[in-house]
């Protein structure tokens, strides 16, 4: 890790070099201020290129000082909660003997986990609750992403040859060029409202494959307050875990 000293302010940064041609600057919650640059490149040009981006580096750093960090991974027991559509769930954890592993169950305002006793005294207990968690959420994912794709379909003009709900480390939602839109299993945690902005965001790129004018302006016209729920998600998307 390195340092550049910028008034009173001190960077840290890290260098990560390879074959490339060119600089690349990245500021990010998990990696902080990386520097990717080309074998070449001294030290002294480095620290003048952290100098000269040294108010944009800031700038990224304040606007990441509220972005509320992931929550400490659940161990799946009574009175933890999870969330579902932008609500938090208390969990009622259960043993039973007409289960054979884990049955996850939102009833009643609550999370009900049933685990048989071969998995409450496993060693690796948590990891098997929380499989069965994550392919309820997929489930439900599933459902209910496709189902607000049906509805908004119409609005925008366009249909997806294909819907898929997946594991996707950082992005929300993507669109391919075989008009394949792909969404993270993560969402259903996300209010409705959060959903259908994301929703909306991919099908306007079957009509625009890019972040034009045009793409924005049919996002505002079925979504008014989309800004406010790209900031939702930039300050709470990390919460969206378990």
């Amino acid at each position: 890790m390195a340092t550049f000293q910028y008034g009173t302010t001190t960077i840290n940064y890290q260098v990560v070099r390879s074959n490339r041609k060119t600089v690349g600057l990245e500021v990010s919650i998990e990696d902080g201020v990386k520097i990717r640059a080309p074998k070449r490149l001294s030290q002294a040009e480095i620290e003048s290129i952290v100098e000269k981006k040294a108010e944009w580096i800031l700038k990224k750093q304040n606007k990441l000082s509220d972005v509320k960090p992931a929550p400490n991974p659940k161990e799946f027991l009574s009175g933890e909660k999870l969330p579902y559509l932008g609500r938090r769930y208390r969990i009622k954890l259960q043993e039973s003997d007409n289960v054979k592993q884990v049955k996850v169950k939102l009833y009643q305002g609550k999370f009900w986990l049933m685990i048989s006793k071969s998995v409450a005294e496993a060693d690796d207990r948590r990891e098997l609750i929380r499989e069965e968690v994550i392919q309820w959420y997929r489930s439900h994912a599933d459902a209910k992403i496709k189902e607000r794709v049906k509805k908004y379909q119409q609005q925008i003009g366009e249909e997806p040859n294909a819907i898929k709900v997946k594991k996707q480390k950082k992005r929300w939602g993507s669109c391919s060029s075989k008009r394949n839109l792909n969404f993270n299993w993560k969402l259903i945690m996300a209010p409705m409202s959060v959903i259908d902005y994301l929703v909306v965001h991919e099908l306007a790129h079957l009509k625009y494959p890019n972040h034009s004018k045009e793409f924005w302006q049919l996002v505002e016209a079925v979504i008014p307050n989309y800004e406010e729920k790209q900031e939702w998600l930039r300050i709470n998307g990390r919460r969206l875990d378990i």
